[in-house]
């Protein structure tokens, strides 16, 4: 094969476009001069397309050098946290936010135990979850417990990846257990603090467990329902006075409790006509044959919750029997 065909035809005309421009030509050529001419032509040629290829990979070279802080820059400033981790769960890259998580100089994190962070409390699921990562193509999620080197803790999710490695023959050389099927891969992780979300999540159980703890101290019957009508919570009162149990109670429609007891015309005027309108409803009587307890005349006070945000609203509806009183 000839060497010019090796050559793009596209490049070999560029070049020889620049050397025409500068061509020497010859006059009254002498035996032998038009093969040295045409030997030099190639040979400048040549030359052109070599400097040619040379500029092209030395664009190419520095684009991928962009690209590649571009890259960097955008691993290591990442709002979540980014690391690869070896099969035997120590420490090959992590980004700058990772290391800042951790409470570590990122270049002291490299070749350290990952577990070391993980609470002791949450060190067993962690190497569940590493073991399942390891078992498995797919993506894996846990949320764990770490403890900084300060000694202070965050809660984490954790999503982690096995991906294969691209090993070269020497690095394989050097590490003959990645022979093994399946045996070069590592693990990436992404990190994402989820301390704020813990922390409200916390917050809102507490304030309901709190809530719950009044509402079950009123000694009058209590009920809370949300925007629906259906009961979120009861008084223990409530439970004595009208012979119900908490499975067929909480989360039902009001109307439906204790065989339709409470499906009152009366009551269905005040929840669904006259409270939406009102914020606060007082001695609204009632009366009504109740099953098992009989006639009886109630005065019912309600109190209308809206959130801040308009969305969740919740019904206090509280319960005085004043049949005695005549």
């Amino acid at each position: 094969m000839d060497d010019k065909t090796k050559i793009p035809d596209s490049l070999r005309s560029e070049a020889e476009a620049r050397i025409d421009k500068e061509q020497m030509v010859l006059v009254n050529p002498q035996p032998g001069e038009e093969l040295l001419h045409k030997l030099l032509h190639e040979l400048q040629v040549h030359q052109v397309e070599l400097q040619m290829q040379n500029d092209a990979l030395r664009q190419a070279e520095i684009a991928m050098e962009e690209s590649r802080d571009r890259y960097a820059d955008l691993y290591d400033f990442a709002p979540i946290g980014y690391l690869t981790l070896s099969r035997e769960g120590m420490i090959n890259e992590i980004n700058l936010t990772a290391a800042d998580m951790l409470g570590v100089v990122r270049n002291k994190l490299i070749k350290r135990r990952f577990s070391q962070f993980v609470t002791e409390t949450d060190r067993d699921r962690w190497y569940l979850h590493f073991g399942s990562v390891l078992k498995h193509d797919q993506r894996q999620r846990c949320e764990l417990v770490f403890q900084r080197e300060d000694g202070s803790h965050f809660n984490a999710q954790l999503d982690s990846l096995k991906v294969r490695n691209a090993l070269g023959s020497e690095e394989l050389e050097q590490a003959p257990g990645l022979h093994t099927p399946g045996g070069a891969f590592s693990v990436r992780i992404a990190i994402t603090d989820i301390t704020e979300r813990v922390q409200a999540e916390t917050a809102v159980t507490e304030a309901r467990e709190f809530a719950e703890s009044i509402v079950d101290t009123v000694r009058e019957p209590l009920i809370v329902l949300d925007d629906a009508l259906k009961v979120v919570s009861v008084s223990r009162s409530f439970y004595q006075k009208f012979h119900v149990a908490p499975e067929d109670t909480v989360g039902r429609q009001i109307y439906e409790l204790g065989q339709h007891q409470w499906d009152i015309p009366k009551l269905r005027e005040m929840l669904e006509t006259i409270l939406p309108h009102n914020r606060v409803l007082e001695d609204f009587e009632v009366v009504h044959d109740f099953p098992g307890i009989g006639k009886r005349r109630m005065l019912l006070n309600a109190r209308r919750l809206v959130c801040k945000t308009g969305g969740t609203q919740l019904i206090l509806l509280a319960m005085e029997d004043v049949t005695e009183r005549g």
